[in-house]
């Protein structure tokens, strides 16, 4: 048993009789790792920067017995070590530098969870909300069963779930308006969804013009485990104009087409599908591949039971599919029921290629053409630029007699049955 000192406690432990075990400043990194790897955790690694060690994930690395380093890239010998030393599908915590942090840990099977700044994860995770109102009722179900109970509580004192949605194509035959939806990015950032995202100081979840517009967030299945209390805050408060899908780039942030193999891409499929399942979120992707979009890399989601509904891809380098959508096929070249589709153009400071003013404009100016893929437009809204109230602006400002603005599981819909549709059913 030992307690971490610095150069400035040092003196108290002394004075308290303690004794010296091991002083960290005659020894390095790799001697550390290299003596004591059997002792680190082979499913979590932390790369996280000295000055964020104090408010950025170091309680829950301990908790996990992590190994800690940082490293930009991870590219150096000890991080290639230390990613090589972790059983497949784990889990690297923290943040670097973006594009080659993520590619690194993709390399080796792995994903990122985005957490440079978050704080008592532990804690969280051992706090489950209430069941739902339906597993209370089986629940109640069984106990009558076994035990006789005479009554039950009112289940409309137990919190909602998201609001059921049947996925139907709401417009006219006649309704020839280009049909245009909006999705937040960013949700597989846990530093954002345990920060700010909820804040009603910020423009995002905690915004008074939420619920005024049809919006889908991107969001991280993963906390139905690391903080399902808030993940059951988030769907009990979600309006009928909000949805919550899953990514980037699914149960974890990575970039597949830079996965060794296609054994490594079915471990995180499996591993995202399940974490959908149990995270209640809808069974659709947005998925990021750092180079030109493969599309053996999606086709390999039809082996899932339960493949996705729809996958929506970026390209982390260069946009190539820019909003075309198509349905995947199946091994003997049948259309599936999985859609493959991507932003058609996106609000960004950074990376977008429109602004508030002329998005209206060409959405206005877009083909109204509801049995073609042309006639439907993704636009991506990326969280650091974007909010609530701008997505609302820019609503305000369509042409509404040529723009029909939907939710993203009615924009799925309407491109499966006006521009997609299958002849003979799936």
């Amino acid at each position: 048993k030992a307690i971490v000192v610095t150069s400035t406690t040092q003196a108290v432990a002394e004075a308290a009789g303690l004794r010296m075990l091991f002083d960290a400043r005659t020894t390095t990194l790799e001697a550390v790792f290299t003596a004591n790897q059997h002792s680190f955790s082979q499913t979590i690694l932390l790369n996280q920067q000295h000055a964020n060690l104090a408010i950025g994930t170091t309680d829950l690395a301990v908790f996990a017995k992590a190994f800690a380093l940082y490293d930009a890239t991870l590219t150096t010998p000890i991080a290639q070590a230390a990613l090589s030393h972790l059983k497949p599908i784990s889990t690297v915590l923290g943040w670097a530098s973006e594009v080659d942090f993520v590619t690194s840990a993709s390399r080796h099977g792995h994903h990122v969870l985005c957490s440079d700044f978050t704080t008592n994860v532990p804690i969280f995770s051992n706090f489950a909300p209430p069941p739902s109102p339906s597993a209370l009722h089986t629940m109640l179900s069984h106990a009558h069963t076994l035990m006789h109970v005479p009554s039950t509580p009112a289940l409309h004192t137990m919190p909602h779930t998201m609001p059921a949605k049947t996925p139907k194509c709401q417009a006219a035959a006649s309704d020839q308006r280009h049909v245009v939806t909006f999705m937040f990015t960013d949700g597989d950032s846990i530093t954002w969804d345990l920060g700010n995202f909820a804040s009603p100081s910020y423009d995002w979840w905690g915004s008074a013009n939420r619920s005024t517009v049809p919006l889908a967030w991107t969001f991280q299945p993963v906390l139905h485990e690391l903080h399902p209390t808030f993940l059951n805050w988030v769907r009990q408060n979600a309006s009928v104009n909000d949805e919550l899908l899953v990514g980037p780039s699914g149960a974890g942030y990575t970039y597949l087409d830079q996965y060794p193999s296609a054994a490594a891409r079915e471990r995180f499929a499996a591993w995202t599908a399940a974490n959908i399942e149990r995270s209640g979120l809808m069974n659709m992707i947005n998925q990021i591949q750092v180079r030109t979009f493969n599309a053996s890399v999606e086709a390999e989601l039809l082996a899932l039971p339960n493949p996705p509904e729809a996958l929506f891809i970026d390209e982390e380098i260069k946009l190539s599919i820019h909003g075309n959508a198509w349905r995947l096929n199946d091994m003997a070249g049948k259309p599936t029921d999985t859609i493959v589709t991507s932003r058609r153009h996106c609000l960004s400071t950074t990376f977008g290629d429109v602004t508030p003013d002329s998005l209206v404009r060409a959405l206005n100016a877009a083909p109204n053409q509801a049995a073609s893929t042309d006639g439907y437009s993704v636009i991506g809204v990326e969280v650091w630029s974007y909010g609530v109230s701008d997505v609302r602006s820019v609503v305000d400002a369509l042409d509404h007699t040529r723009v029909r603005v939907v939710g993203l599981q009615e924009y799925v819909a309407c491109l499966k049955e006006r521009a997609l549709p299958l002849s003979g059913g799936v």
